[in-house]
């Protein structure tokens, strides 16, 4: 699995990991999305197995410690 960043729109960015394990034949896309500005913004919507692979996407574009809550860390 991957995450793929795409900027939707100025500020704000759409960090995709498609995984084909879940509903077989076509597999499934989860999203998070994550918005700059004075106090960042996620919104998580994925599996707790992901958690590796979104904070290394969140990574490329911000520190992870620049969130104002960091919902990246594993329980």
């Amino acid at each position: 699995m991957e995450t793929k960043i795409n900027e939707i729109a100025n500020g704000i960015y759409r960090l995709s990991t498609f995984v084909p394990e879940i509903a077989p034949p076509a597999g499934f896309t989860f999203n998070q999305f994550l918005v700059l500005g004075d106090e960042p913004l996620l919104s998580h919507t994925g599996l707790r197995r992901m958690f590796p692979l979104i904070r290394t996407a969140l990574s490329r574009i911000l520190p992870p410690e620049h969130l104002r809550l960091d919902f990246l860390r594993p329980l």
